[in-house]
């Protein structure tokens, strides 16, 4: 399982609209597809900046439905983890899985070190 840095941004460069290709279409349907009335209205400001806020509000609950999602991994994996997800739990869900990452090096350094003590008694 690789590492998550939390680093990715949400951006149009990386939504999957964006990475399928379409063969270059020809002048003439651009053309046919253009709209022929002169009553079309050039996009202002105010519709450009409600559009950039539609999209950060798109991408702010994709990453909360990530983060949502990686919170009930975790509840799975820690012991006794198991609730309903509030606020106050998370902290104390955190906390929980830290103490268990120690405990689990403990073990690993132990049973390292047992390894080492039988093969030095083969030799």
């Amino acid at each position: 399982m690789g590492a998550h840095t939390g680093n990715r941004r949400c951006s149009p460069s990386t939504s999957t609209a964006r990475r399928r290709t379409r063969p270059p279409a020809s002048s003439a349907a651009v053309a046919a597809r253009r709209p022929s009335s002169p009553t079309t209205k050039p996009i202002s400001k105010d519709d450009a900046a409600e559009g950039k806020a539609r999209t950060k509000q798109a991408c702010s609950r994709r990453r909360d439905m990530e983060v949502r999602r990686k919170m009930e991994v975790l509840r799975r994996l820690v012991p006794s983890g198991s609730g309903s997800g509030g606020d106050d739990e998370v902290d104390e869900l955190l906390l929980r899985a830290a103490g268990y990452i120690e405990r689990l090096q403990a073990q690993v350094t132990v049973m390292q070190f047992m390894v080492d003590v039988l093969e030095d008694t083969k030799h």
